[in-house]
């Protein structure tokens, strides 16, 4: 019993062999990706260019609603882009490109309807940065070990929130706002070689089989959504998003209306990023270990909780609350990948993730906006805390129901699953 246990154990170490660099690179792209970056770059950014410009910050933060509507449109086309040409390429391609153009922007807008199309630029330039195509190698690499391989690449792109706001405050207080994007901008450019390096040698059996033998196509979108496990996987992206995105937007607001001073509310809300990272951990060992549906259930209980801990608890419960909301924010991507992965084919894993990815970003890109209604409307935040849960409820439902899908064979060609 033990020579076997040893065995399993062995081979599930050997996954790793010869992969710790594809995994790194991963982390690497992940933390300096386009959608992180500029999302959290901006954010910290928004005073300066007030300051410089006069611009509303509604007019500024719709930067980021066009960039997650880029995502939604163009990421299909880059997870193509990618099963055809593989990450290696496509990913560090598009950190070079999105980093020149951040470059471009930040030494010549001046216009608000300039800055706007700079931003959509960025976006569709940057979409190879993203997990759309960084995750793609941790799939097709891994199996037994794909969970935690996911959630040590994903780690990355939960850093961002620590380097980027420390980064640009330096900058920005040293040379002004536009070398701080130009900053963020050569993280990116750095990465580019990093990213190509740590992927190509993954990826060269693939393109020597090919030299032989006509490469599988795969599922094209059109023919996915012909399946039950499409749209299942396209409502958890959805739900769960509109869940989580305007929550976690609000939380400084959500705890100075409890009571707590800018500066506290601020440290209770930056838990979150130790929290996330944490998640992405936790739910990757356990994607390896439990059915993937069980997982997805247990993820949004949690989370459901620490929402309702945070508003109805009062500020004594604040930390264990987005301790718990950051567990959650960090499963979210793994989950949807990790499913993605189980649910369809390998050679149809860029395209339909980028749909998924795309439908995810688009609803917590709208999610603060509607939070931020709700509680205009209802002059407190009881409101969104509850429709909060409710999605979250819904999502893990959809959930349990897309593990279950996962479990069996993998959607190909020709197969209909109602």
């Amino acid at each position: 019993m033990s020579q076997i246990a040893s065995s399993g154990a062995t081979s599930l170490q050997n996954e790793f062999e010869g992969r710790r660099l594809l995994v790194a690179s991963a982390a690497i792209g992940l933390a300096t990706s386009m959608n992180a970056v500029m999302f959290y770059g901006l954010g910290s950014l928004m005073r300066p260019l007030q300051a410089d410009f006069g611009w509303e910050r509604s007019d500024i933060s719709f930067a980021v609603t066009l960039m997650t509507i880029c995502i939604f449109i163009f990421g299909p086309v880059v997870g193509r882009l990618s099963d055809r040409f593989g990450a290696a390429a496509v990913g560090s391609m598009s950190l070079l490109a999105y980093g020149l153009a951040t470059i471009a922007m930040a030494t010549t807008v001046d216009t608000l309807w300039g800055f706007w199309l700079a931003y959509c630029a960025i976006a569709v330039l940057g979409l190879g940065s993203t997990p759309i195509v960084l995750v793609r190698p941790i799939t097709r690499g891994f199996d037994r070990r794909r969970g935690l391989a996911l959630g040590m690449a994903l780690t990355g792109a939960g850093i961002v929130g620590f380097w980027v706001p420390n980064v640009v405050a330096a900058v920005t207080a040293a040379m002004g706002w536009r070398a701080a994007f130009c900053a963020l901008a050569v993280t990116a450019i750095v990465a580019a070689p990093l990213v190509w390096f740590g992927f190509r040698r993954h990826e060269q059996p693939s393109r020597v089989a090919a030299s032989h033998v006509a490469p599988p196509v795969g599922l094209s979108i059109r023919e996915a959504a012909r399946t039950r496990p499409f749209w299942l996987a396209s409502a958890l992206a959805a739900s769960m998003a509109l869940g989580i995105g305007g929550m976690v937007f609000h939380l400084v607001s959500i705890f100075q209306d409890l009571g707590a001073e800018p500066t506290t509310a601020a440290r209770y809300a930056s838990l979150i990023g130790f929290s996330s990272v944490a998640g992405r951990l936790i739910i990757g060992l356990s994607l390896d270990r439990f059915p993937a549906g069980r997982v997805g259930v247990a993820v949004f209980a949690l989370g459901s909780v620490g929402i309702a801990m945070l508003w109805f608890g009062g500020l004594a419960y604040a930390p264990a609350a987005v301790i718990l909301i950051g567990l959650l924010l960090g499963a979210e991507v793994d989950l949807l990948a990790y499913m993605a992965s189980r649910l369809f084919e390998p050679q149809s894993f860029g395209r339909i993730y980028g749909w998924l990815y795309g439908v995810y970003a688009v609803a917590f890109g709208f999610s603060p906006p509607v939070v931020g209604r709700l509680r205009e409307g209802f002059g407190s935040y009881e409101t969104p805390v509850l429709v909060s849960i409710s999605l979250l409820a819904v999502a893990s439902v959809i959930a349990f129901m897309v593990g279950r899908q996962s479990e069996k064979r993998p959607v190909s060609i020709g197969a209909e699953v109602n």
